[in-house]
């Protein structure tokens, strides 16, 4: 079990002895209190913010060594401008790449996931609208809109996926009990660019990600905005970057590759 959701359980179980003892005997200080309460709703909101932590449910984050390979992903696509450039790039070598699409978009272009698919990359599911408050949702909410996203894939070209990553990354309870419900993998990451906020210098984008390249690494790359509003730079660096993996002797895979040694149907 994750060493955080051990503390979890912990603070729990002392934040509830504490309540239990200020019920029956005398009330402990107020400062006593508040400091109890701060303290765990740091811990909870840590817990979200850093989903590698697997405070709430298991998360997928990283491979392990010893494969030379590290898993490229992509959010918040498709577009068909900046996925098929990056798609365009990817081909040239034969590398392959994990996209979390939108549901939403999927419909939208349906085409471009067909071609995402018939690439040989693996697809999996980002939520069906990119909700900023997916956190927040009840986990009906979240294994619905789950649900949405693999049929919208599904439709588009007749695979359904199993590997989901949250919108803007967070995993809350409810977001993880709404996954679980959904019967879906949830994949983080350990090296990302942010680069999917807004137009981004690409050295920076390209730096932070240098600094966790190593093997087993899951990286968190954008192929598309949010909004459609601006091209990220992942696209812009990611030739940099397949010239960084191959002087590294590493390959590009799909997350499941990575994890399982087995590339997903």
């Amino acid at each position: 079990m994750p060493a955080a959701r051990i503390v979890l359980w912990v603070t729990s179980v002392a934040g509830l002895a504490l309540l239990a003892r200020s019920a029956l005997l005398d009330p402990v200080p107020m400062w006593v209190a508040l400091g109890a309460f701060v303290g765990y709703a740091a811990l909870c909101t840590t817990g979200v913010l850093v989903p590698q932590l697997q405070m709430f449910g298991d998360v997928e984050w990283r491979g392990e060594p010893g494969a030379k390979a590290v898993a490229l992903t992509f959010d918040d696509g498709p577009n068909p401008k900046t996925t098929r450039k990056v798609l365009e790039i990817l081909a040239r070598g034969g590398h392959k790449a994990t996209f979390f699409v939108v549901g939403k978009k999927a419909l939208a272009h349906a085409d471009v996931v067909r071609e995402i698919h018939a690439a040989g990359h693996e697809i999996g599911v980002h939520g069906h609208v990119h909700d900023r408050l997916y956190s927040l949702k009840p986990p009906k909410y979240v294994a619905e809109d789950i649900a949405r996203a693999q049929r919208a894939v599904e439709q588009a070209c007749g695979l359904c996926p199993t590997l989901f990553r949250p919108p803007v990354g967070y995993l809350s309870s409810r977001t993880a009990a709404g996954a679980k419900r959904a019967g879906v993998r949830t994949v983080a990451w350990s090296a990302r660019g942010l680069d999917g906020i807004g137009p981004t210098d690409p050295d920076p984008v390209f730096s932070r990600i240098e600094k966790r390249l190593i093997d087993g690494a899951i990286v968190l790359m954008h192929d598309a905005a949010e909004r459609d509003d601006f091209e990220p730079a992942s696209v812009e660096i990611l030739p940099r970057l397949l010239e960084e993996l191959a002087d590294r002797g590493l390959a590009a895979v799909t997350v499941s590759e990575l994890l399982d040694g087995a590339k997903s149907a």
